[in-house]
């Protein structure tokens, strides 16, 4: 079992900028979230056609980079690690499980467990304050606690995405190969 080694102030930095800025995901989701959000006509105030997904896009971004702020930030500020800890365990449903449970776990820099408040905190603020630019009929509480908790479920299925992507990358590597 790997010694739990907690990240530097450098690279706690390096993981944000590229969680938020640097790696090409933050714009794709954006992209293909609009996209979605223009298909199903959300918000209907934005209407259809180019500007209604330009801003839907940049709305989205936004809240993407303000999940990430302040998950970065809380971790930070509390020395927890913002990272998805792999499961050192075998077995696919412990590994489920794993996925799952620390998505709402990590360590603090001494390497005890913890309740993920920044996670929480992330979800919950990218839920509420984007609807701050919304149109007037959203609440940022009752309408942004609904968010929020959709960004936990997205959360949970991002940590299982992560505790199981070596394996999905061999699998695609051994299907592109002739």
């Amino acid at each position: 079992m790997a010694a739990y080694a907690p990240l530097t102030a450098s690279q706690r930095w390096d993981h944000y900028l590229h969680l938020t800025f640097l790696s090409p995901g933050i714009y794709l989701a954006s992209l293909a979230a609009a996209g979605g959000s223009q298909l199903a006509k959300d918000p209907p105030e934005w209407r259809q056609g180019f500007d209604g997904y330009a801003k839907r896009t940049g709305s989205l971004f936004a809240t993407f980079a303000i999940q990430a702020s302040v998950q970065e930030g809380t971790a930070a500020a509390l020395g927890y690690d913002p990272r998805h800890l792999r499961c050192e365990c075998q077995g696919a449903g412990r590994r489920l499980a794993h996925g799952v449970l620390w998505s709402f776990l990590t360590k603090n820099n001494e390497g005890q467990t913890r309740f993920n408040i920044p996670v929480v905190a992330g979800a919950y603020a990218a839920g509420m304050i984007p609807l701050l630019w919304y149109p007037d009929r959203y609440s940022p509480l009752k309408d942004g606690f609904r968010r929020g908790s959709q960004q936990l479920g997205f959360a949970v299925g991002a940590n299982l995405l992560a505790e199981f992507s070596p394996e999905i990358k061999r699998f695609f590597r051994r299907k592109s190969t002739p």
